[in-house]
Formats: structure tokens, sequence, C-alpha cells
């Protein structure tokens, strides 16, 4: 599966010389710690999983390395192309990880949540994530394939995996 990852430089140089980038929980905010603790237990990873980018606002491509964002302005990074075996890929909706699964919210497309919402109701809602057509067409969480943005996760990046990179100053 065609994927882009966006790493920093010191991530592409120690990718260069080790051969494999793996995620560090380290570098996880603490306040979404138990959001990646719950998404690695959901998929059976051991660390944090490595992040790439499927789709971005409905196009499938590399992300524009024109856009802010990527890093602090100034930040040399470095956009890897990737071809990644499927069966290590897992796809999800940026948008409702980003939105719910982060800010510990309950994931529904009712207006108002269970009176009786408790965690575990909220992490079960979560596996809605995975599901890249949830929502509601022109209202809550609508899964407009025009504008979804779609992530990718997987275990670790391999350099045989690489296809090109492209190397760049962060606006």
């Amino acid at each position: 599966m065609k994927l882009w990852t966006i790493q920093q430089l010191a991530a592409w140089e120690s990718f260069q010389e080790r051969g494999i980038l793996r995620g560090d929980m380290r570098r996880v905010w603490d306040c979404h710690r138990n959001s990646y603790k719950w998404l690695m237990k959901t998929l059976g990873y051991s660390r944090t999983p490595m992040w790439a980018w499927h789709t971005r606002y409905g196009k499938r491509g590399r992300p524009d390395l024109r856009e802010s964002g990527h890093f602090n302005p100034g930040t040399s990074g470095v956009r890897i192309d990737l071809d990644v075996p499927d069966e290590l890929v897992t796809l999800s909706r940026f948008d409702l990880w980003g939105w719910c699964v982060l800010n510990n919210w309950h994931l529904s497309c009712d207006e108002e949540d269970p009176d009786d919402l408790t965690q575990e109701m909220k992490r079960e809602s979560w596996m809605n994530i995975f599901d890249l057509g949830y929502g509601v067409p022109g209202e809550m969480w609508d899964p407009n394939p025009k504008e979804v943005t779609i992530q990718a996760t997987m275990p670790e990046l391999r350099l045989d995996w690489v296809l090109g990179h492209t190397h760049f100053k962060a606006r």
C-alpha cells in the first residue's frame, strides 16, 4: 500500500542508519498517552505505532509540503514515500481520532451522550474510527469521500519499503 510519512530530519537519519523506525511513547504528549495505549491494545501492538498518510482531504497522494502544520516553522523534515505490505496497515479516520479519541470523547452520531456514559462505552465507540464511511452525510462526522482524511498506522517502518524521500523546511 502506498503511504507517506513525514518525519523530522533526525528520525530520517536514524532510519537510514538502523534500517528500521519505531514509535516511542516518550514522544507522545502526556495528555494523549491513554489514547495511544488504547490504540496499541486494540491493534495488538507492543509499542507506539508509526503513522502515515493514506488520503488527505479526499485526495490520494503525497502530502503537500508547502502546507503549514507539519512541524514548527523552520524545522527540517523529510516526507518519505512508502510501499508497506497491506497486511501490516490499519486505516482510520484522522478526524475521528483527533476529535474523539485524543480528547477522550464519546464517538457517536447522536447529538447527546447517554446519561450513564462510562469510559468503557467511550472506548467501545472509538472502534468507529476504523469504519472509513462512519457518519451521517451532510451532518455529524460527514464521511464525504471528497473531504475525508485517512491515516495509516503500522507497527514500524522498514527501509526496504521506502520508494523515495523529499527534504523540506516546515512553514
